[in-house]
């Protein structure tokens, strides 16, 4: 369970505004971080994307060993 901190009832106008400028601040370069490691992985998926369409492509290029009919007997 989140508590919240019990602050004194004289907590200042100007303490609150610092506290939450210093959280936004927080908040913004939290976001940054994201974005950046969103970037990242994107990155990351569109160069396996286009490794496996090359195996694919190289697979189906492949020679094929050919079966016998009778290859149950």
């Amino acid at each position: 369970m989140i508590r919240r901190r019990r602050r004194p009832a004289a907590g200042s106008l100007e303490e609150l505004a610092s506290e939450t400028s210093e959280l936004v601040g927080r908040l913004l370069q939290e976001n940054r971080t994201l974005k950046a490691e969103n970037q990242a992985l994107k990155q990351e998926v569109d160069r396996l994307s286009h490794a496996w369409e090359e195996i694919r492509r190289l697979a189906r290029m492949a020679p094929r060993k050919r079966r016998s009919r009778n290859s149950g007997r």
